[in-house]
């Protein structure tokens, strides 16, 4: 495998972008109809200046009970745009990523959004540089190294379906919540 893959070979292109005046609504709709994770915030000029994701929604719009109708995209997303260059290489994403404990870097060169790169993308193109990162993962958790205890949480990347945050070790694989059930189903005698 080479490890030396650019971003911009793999990267997904065009990306869904919204504005800072779209409706959180609106957005939500986009992601649902699009069947995608998150849209790109562009300001007037049409240059990136943030991300939504379902989980953004969901912490900022629904637990607190908010219209989705009244609340602009501008109102909620974090001005900082974590981004990559398209002549990045893939293992340059995957430790962004992981140092960064995020799933989806926006590619941009020039301040011009080219693409989008995203932990599944990674998992997807490079099963070997995925196992990097999961052993990289490891070794930076001191206490994955020392012997995680059965059932423990840790921050990480699930075995299964490749998301990074928190998962269980669990029978000697790192798995998040959403593949628990998948997981048992799969290997019933576990």
């Amino acid at each position: 495998m080479d490890l030396n893959v650019s971003v911009g070979e793999v990267m997904s292109s065009p990306v869904e972008t919204v504005r800072l005046s779209t409706t959180c609504y609106d957005a939500a709709n986009i992601l649902k109809n699009k069947n995608i994770g998150c849209v790109v915030v562009v300001d007037d000029l049409l240059k990136p200046v943030g991300i939504i994701t379902e989980r953004d929604l969901v912490l900022k719009i629904v637990a607190k009970n908010l219209k989705s109708k009244e609340v602009l995209v501008g109102d909620i997303v974090v001005k900082k745009l974590i981004s990559i260059s398209p002549k990045s290489t893939l293992m340059d994403a995957a430790k962004l990523m992981s140092e960064k404990n995020i799933k989806r870097l926006p590619v941009i060169e020039g301040g011009e959004l080219l693409g989008i790169i995203t932990v599944s993308d990674i998992a997807k193109i490079s099963p070997d540089l995925f196992d990097i990162m999961a052993e990289w993962i490891k070794i930076n958790e001191k206490e994955d190294i020392n012997g995680t205890v059965e059932g423990d949480y840790v921050n990480g990347i699930c075995e299964v379906c490749g998301s990074e945050g928190k998962v269980r070790y669990i029978e000697g694989k790192y798995i998040c919540d959403n593949c628990v059930d998948e997981y048992y189903e799969e290997y019933p005698e576990k």
